[in-house]
């Protein structure tokens, strides 16, 4: 893993770079910015070129011993924490946590998915500790990553704590993190920031088409509904996601056209409620179909549009009436229900007061009466 990988973040790799040529490393970083845009890419990038024998061009040189050691996570320096589904056994775990690292070494930009709700458990985290304060395998430096640390449990996060406060010698503590506001402060405020963008349509619909073998329309079509996320362009272009994206538009204009309790109702039989990442991934594909709500009403160009073959629908959505105040607001909200639903709050509940609230904010139960 090298730092030509990471997809259009030309600063993060200048930062990172130049402190590690300057000697000027913090103890601890945090990287910043949505799932799915190379902050798992850039933390071994990181790796590799602290520890590779042979650096070239400003970058590690992927051949050494350390470089193809660290590209299949097997590097004895390296020290990884992932959150996993519940695991009925130590065994169960370690399974899973082998399985998910599978699939991050097959593509770095994968996103970690499950259909139940996924943690950092605490047991990692003291493993973790344990083995860090022994003497370490190998000269040079080490590394530990915490991988989405937002979902570590409570008592995990506490234990690292500990180990951010007083971390060993010669160790490079790299969190990550979609979330940093739900972070323990003095955590974040112990380590350096590095912020990642969204990436561009464009460099996500050159990637599908390049190594996902995608035709340029489709792979257009998924950047957009991507919303600047790599990890989620590939989620899309891998599964059947055109059964849950339909799904999303039935459901979506019911909410203009049916009523709650009809809706509700429908919403039961056709949602994915047993998984949670998928059913968030359908919340996902109704913050775009608001947005492009937003873009007719304000009169913007349609190639602003994201589900194009949509817009008979949505230009006759936008046509109603519907509280703009309240319209300008829903993607966001949107947003927050696909935190809560990471949460592990009860996912009907939450769906059925979605559509709830949201014909309430937009004014549609006394249009549908």
């Amino acid at each position: 893993m090298d730092f030509n990988s990471l997809v259009n973040q030309n600063h993060v790799r200048q930062i990172l770079t130049r402190t590690a040529d300057r000697d000027q490393l913090p103890n601890s970083y945090l990287f910043c910015g949505p799932e799915g845009v190379g902050k798992w890419v850039a933390a071994l990038a990181l790796t590799a070129y602290l520890n590779c024998a042979d650096k070239k061009d400003g970058d590690s040189c992927g051949a050494c011993p350390a470089c193809r050691q660290i590209q299949k996570l097997q590097y004895p320096n390296l020290h990884i924490a992932i959150p996993t589904p519940p695991s009925k056994s130590d065994k169960e775990e370690l399974e899973n946590y082998w399985e998910i690292l599978k699939q991050k070494i097959a593509e770095p930009y994968s996103l970690i998915t499950g259909r139940r709700q996924m943690s950092i458990p605490v047991a990692t985290v003291r493993e973790m500790r344990r083995n860090l304060a022994q003497k370490a395998p190998l000269a040079g430096k080490r590394v530990v990553i915490i991988e989405q640390m937002d979902r570590m449990m409570m008592t995990s996060a506490d234990a690292l704590l500990k180990l951010v406060e007083e971390p060993p010698a010669k160790t490079l503590i790299i969190i990550t993190t979609s979330h940093a506001e739900k972070l323990l402060p003095t955590i974040v405020s112990r380590c350096r920031q590095v912020r990642f963008a969204h990436l561009p349509e464009e460099k996500i619909a050159g990637h599908l088409a390049e190594y996902a073998g995608l035709s340029e329309t489709k792979a257009t079509l998924l950047a957009r509904l991507a919303r600047g996320s790599l990890g989620q362009a590939l989620y899309l272009a891998a599964g059947d996601h055109e059964q849950d994206r339909e799904v999303a538009k039935l459901i979506f204009k019911g909410m203009f056209h049916a009523r709650a309790i009809d809706l509700i109702a429908e919403a039961a039989d056709i949602l994915p409620y047993n998984d949670r990442f998928r059913l968030n991934c359908i919340i996902g594909f109704w913050q775009t179909l608001f947005r492009d709500i937003i873009v007719l009403k304000n009169g913007e160009q349609s190639r602003l549009l994201v589900n194009v073959d949509f817009i008979g629908e949505l230009e006759k959505i936008a046509a109603r009436e519907i509280r703009q105040e309240s319209l300008l607001d829903l993607p966001a909200f949107l947003g927050s229900v696909i935190d809560d639903i990471n949460l592990n709050v009860d996912t009907y509940s939450a769906v059925g007061g979605l559509i709830i609230d949201i014909r309430r904010r937009l004014g549609l139960d006394s249009q549908n009466h």
